[in-house]
């Protein structure tokens, strides 16, 4: 058996919904926010970053959560592809008025806003773009170690708006309105989500599969509720980085130690010499001398 061939094994009964072990995902170091990012005609698997797996073809999901309303992203710089991910400089979550976050607010308002008009992006578009964030669980991580884990994918303008392709197959808007008008519920169907090839290799289509079960919905609704989730869907200054990774903390700076003056130094004075000590004359002496002098 070949070192890889465990992967290709079916679980045991007791792990099939163990998840991935707190020691393995400690030992891994791959953290951050996980994404389903539609490039090229493949869904990609996107963990802090990097790339750990890709899909091919259509992708089954329950989206679980969803930004409530439509909301706006915009960069002064011109995307390229050797670009860093860097946060926008001017966001709103509900496409009324710029993210009390956002570093560089355009407009007081996103219906005023200079880069919200035709012609100030490249060719005849706007250069603040609409954007709407999804939660999602994979069809296919049921039953598996990976059963409840939860996918970000944000949507464009071109994923969000349009015309519908046949009668089930939708954008987003007309998608959760076609739901809606039948008595239907977003999150208690599997949707299939598509490449639009009318349309650019990035934008996707939804269309509804199928009812989820009762074992799904027992995850699915405990999942949607949570409060990590509820952020997926909410934009803050570091998640509008392409990478889903936070901002690089910088080390503490040390304190200066604040040292106590030193005094200047002082010549030190002299020492002046004893003075010599002078012998004490005997009284015969003294005597004497009295003597002489008369």
């Amino acid at each position: 058996m070949s070192n890889i061939a465990i992967l290709n094994q079916d679980l045991p009964d007791f792990l099939q919904t163990a998840g991935v072990s707190e020691l393995t995902k400690q030992l891994a170091g791959k953290t951050g926010v996980k994404r389903i990012v539609p490039k090229n005609g493949i869904f990609r698997k996107v963990v802090g970053g990097e790339e750990m797996g890709k899909v091919k073809g259509n992708l089954n999901a329950i989206i679980v959560n969803a930004s409530p309303k439509v909301g706006r992203i915009f960069y002064i710089k011109q995307w390229t592809p050797e670009a860093e991910p860097s946060a926008p400089d001017c966001f709103s979550n509900d496409g009324n008025a710029p993210d009390a976050g956002s570093a560089n607010p355009q407009a007081d308002r996103c219906d005023a806003c200079p880069q919200n008009v035709k012609g100030s992006g490249q060719g005849n578009s706007k250069a603040c773009r609409y954007s709407q964030r999804l939660a999602l669980v994979l069809e296919e991580d049921f039953g598996t170690s990976l059963e409840g884990e939860v996918y970000q994918m944000n949507l464009a303008s071109k994923s969000l708006f349009g015309d519908s392709v046949g009668d089930n197959t939708h954008t987003f808007s007309n998608y959760t309105k076609y739901l809606a008008n039948n008595g239907k519920s977003l999150d208690y169907v599997v949707t299939q989500i598509s490449f639009n090839e009318d349309n650019d290799n990035q934008s996707v289509l939804f269309t509804p599969v199928r009812f989820i079960n009762k074992g799904e919905y027992s995850v699915t609704s405990t999942v949607g509720a949570k409060p990590e989730v509820q952020k997926m869907v909410t934009m803050t200054p570091y998640q509008a980085d392409a990478s889903g990774r936070a901002p690089k903390l910088e080390a503490p700076k040390a304190e200066a130690k604040v040292e106590a003056p030193v005094a200047e130094p002082t010549k030190r004075e002299a020492k002046k010499p004893e003075p010599t000590p002078t012998t004490k004359k005997d009284l015969d002496s003294v005597v004497k001398a009295w003597t002489d002098e008369e």
